[in-house]
């Protein structure tokens, strides 16, 4: 057992040993420091998670949520958390915020920012990358009034929950309500059943098969781009061209703008890519090129129903082979097969295009050193 996996059974035995006296400060009972519990026990896992208690949604009892909010990359950690906890009579525990009703979005917005969105109306469109834009207007609102920004992203997540901000919405604005727009607006008690709705338009856009049960022979994209010298490159930022069958998805991920397998299939897969390290070149009696690769792996992927070869790309340093998968764990396991079969370097990975696996690797070969990762902690 690793030590992070201890920290985190030692967490829910102090939570379960807890529970009375939590349960006694919520009835009023007793009074003492939560968040400084919540501190010492919690956060001793990882101090950049946070968390939140609610009443409880399936029955009679409280909900607890552990969330890593903004910092995405530490979402595994908190669903391996939640993953290990007990069964607890009265308790419920979630990975994101859960949506709230408009009377609580309300009095969250309220208690958060001490701002008022009881006469705030929105627009809202899909937007690029198939993200959800919304502008959200108010006769006292003005543009990039950082307040009432705020306040609607506040009221945003708590209408339509974490998951959803996360995932799929995209450019949150801010505009004075004009007379004559208003009869084309909707009142901000109505974003989540709107949000719902352009996200199942999406949805219905995209094929109702993964993209191994596709004709093989579709038309492809090239891109071209100036990456800058560096020692090493993190992700693919050393590229300097690039195909791919989805070049809504490929700009995505070459994109600042968060990246979600969600929005571009609706069959569970995950876009990830291999990684190949070319300063030590591949074995030529193995594979005689990269297409070589591309074609060994789409093969066998095919083969056992587990993805496909999607795109892929050169860069200073490295090459690099995007995936489509639809079992990350067996596609992993085809993947490392058939590059370990074709001698391929050591410093070769799997790696992901998902905002919160960004942090998560692959080494092909047992033992492999860490790849070059992003600096995770500044990016916020």
């Amino acid at each position: 057992m690793s030590r992070q996996e201890d920290r985190i059974d030692a967490w829910w035995t102090a939570f379960r040993a807890k529970t009375e006296d939590i349960d006694s400060l919520f009835s009023r009972k007793a009074k003492w420091d939560l968040p400084g519990w919540m501190q010492e026990h919690l956060q001793s896992i990882h101090p950049h998670l946070m968390w939140e208690f609610g009443p409880a949604v399936q029955g009679p009892g409280h909900r607890l949520v552990i969330t890593p909010e903004s910092r995405r990359h530490l979402r595994p950690l908190a669903a391996e958390i939640l993953r290990r906890a007990p069964q607890l009579d009265g308790w419920e525990f979630y990975v994101y915020r859960l949506p709230e009703d408009y009377d609580m979005a309300v009095q969250t917005v309220e208690a958060r920012t001490r701002g008022d969105i009881g006469k705030t109306f929105f627009r809202a469109a899909i937007g690029d990358f198939n993200k959800i834009d919304i502008v959200f207007c108010a006769e006292y609102y003005s543009s990039d009034d950082q307040e009432a920004l705020n306040d609607v992203f506040v009221a945003t997540e708590t209408l339509v929950g974490e998951e959803v901000l996360d995932k799929w919405i995209g450019a949150i604005d801010v505009e004075p309500l004009a007379g004559e727009d208003a009869g084309n607006l909707a009142h901000i008690r109505e974003l989540k059943t709107e949000v719902d709705a352009l996200i199942q338009q999406v949805r219905s856009s995209l094929s109702d098969r993964p993209y191994y049960q596709l004709d093989a022979d579709q038309e492809w994209t090239l891109f071209e781009l100036e990456p800058q010298e560096s020692e090493d490159y993190p992700e693919q930022l050393d590229m300097f061209v690039g195909k791919s069958m989805i070049p809504t998805m490929w700009q995505n991920a070459h994109s600042s703008v968060s990246f979600d397998s969600v929005r571009y299939s609706k069959c569970g897969e995950t876009f990830c890519y291999v990684k190949i390290d070319g300063t030590q070149g591949v074995d030529e009696k193995k594979f005689a090129d990269k297409s070589e690769i591309e074609d060994a792996l789409d093969g066998a992927l095919r083969e056992h129903q587990l993805g496909c070869v999607v795109g892929g790309g050169t860069g200073r340093q490295y090459s690099y082979v995007d995936l489509a998968l639809v079992d990350v764990d067996r596609g992993a396991e085809i993947v490392k097969k058939v590059l370990q079969d074709g001698n391929i370097p050591k410093r070769t990975w799997i790696l992901f295009f998902d905002a919160d696996l960004q942090a998560r690797w692959i080494g092909i070969w047992e033992g492999a050193p860490p790849p070059s990762m992003p600096d995770f902690e500044d990016s916020q």
